[in-house]
């Protein structure tokens, strides 16, 4: 049952916008149309897909700069990403852009709906690293190099830290034990970039006792991220094509909606979740993170 401090979340995911992104992609392709705003800009009267949008113009409008690469329907140019299906074949253009434009859209919604959903709980289950009857030995928390100057932790950065990643064979040892058996949070810089450790029983330094963010205004990216995440895109190998100089990112289409069970949120709201993914002609997928 819902409670009206969670409503404005339940209420995006009750009107996701992608369908009505490929209503207005199918206006731009059978329309006079050279560019997705001239599409846009006409929309303002009321619209019913498989929901209602009363004003659609600007329901669209943050995600304009996304639905840009529409255009390269009636103007080809190339794209710097491929996309495969399963058995690793190229997919025709317009599903390739379709999809595309679908896994970023999503996801800058999600992101919204997670900002939504997540304050009201109180939650802080991202925040504080294992217990000890999980399996894992500790939680990484990826950090963007500006980001590292909201944590005062001991820092470890070294030419050996920059040849590991946390999970790799060999273990990255700080004072003759593997770094994460020493106790407390610390930032590392590794080979795929900076990351806070949250060891055993860690707790992310800005976590209040009242289970509270103390900058959660300013907080990482990552901490932004919905505990509902667009995974209608998976990355998968690169892709060296002849007529490119470097190799193009490659993607294997996936069409789902992935929610990590663990979430209170993700638990409470499972069905308004599946809904969402269906509006969406996405697979609802629920997976437990924490065991």
């Amino acid at each position: 049952m819902s409670t009206p401090q969670f409503q404005a979340g339940l209420d995006l995911l009750a009107q996701p916008i992608l369908p009505l992104i490929r209503l207005v992609q199918l206006l731009f392709l059978t329309g006079p149309f050279d560019t997705i705003h001239e599409v846009v800009a006409e929309l303002n009267e009321p619209i019913e897909t498989v929901v209602r949008y009363e004003e659609p113009a600007k329901a669209l409008a943050p995600y304009l700069d996304l639905m840009r690469d529409f255009e390269r329907l009636k103007a080809p140019r190339s794209a710097d990403y491929s996309i495969v299906d399963e058995a690793g074949e190229p997919l025709p253009q317009m599903e390739a852009i379709d999809l595309w434009i679908a896994q970023h859209v999503v996801s800058r919604e999600l992101e919204d709906i997670n900002s939504l959903l997540c304050g009201p709980c109180h939650c802080a289950l991202c925040c504080i690293g294992p217990s000890p009857e999980l399996h894992q030995l500790f939680f990484e928390i990826p950090l963007k190099p500006n980001e590292t100057t909201l944590f005062p932790l001991p820092t470890l950065d070294t030419p050996e830290t920059r040849q590991l990643t946390p999970d790799s064979a060999h273990t990255m040892q700080v004072a003759g034990r593997p770094f994460y058996e020493h106790e407390g949070p610390a930032l590392y810089r590794w080979r795929s970039g900076w990351s806070m450790i949250l060891p055993r029983n860690a707790t992310c330094p800005h976590l209040l006792t009242t289970e509270a963010c103390s900058i959660y205004p300013s907080r990482p990216e990552v901490c932004r991220k919905p505990q509902i995440f667009a995974y209608i895109l998976d990355h998968a190998q690169e892709n060296s094509a002849a007529s490119q100089s470097t190799p193009l990112a490659t993607f294997q289409a996936t069409r789902k909606i992935l929610a990590i069970w663990d979430c209170p949120y993700v638990k409470r709201f499972q069905n308004e979740i599946a809904a969402y993914a269906e509006l969406c002609e996405l697979e609802p997928i629920f997976k437990e993170n924490k065991h």
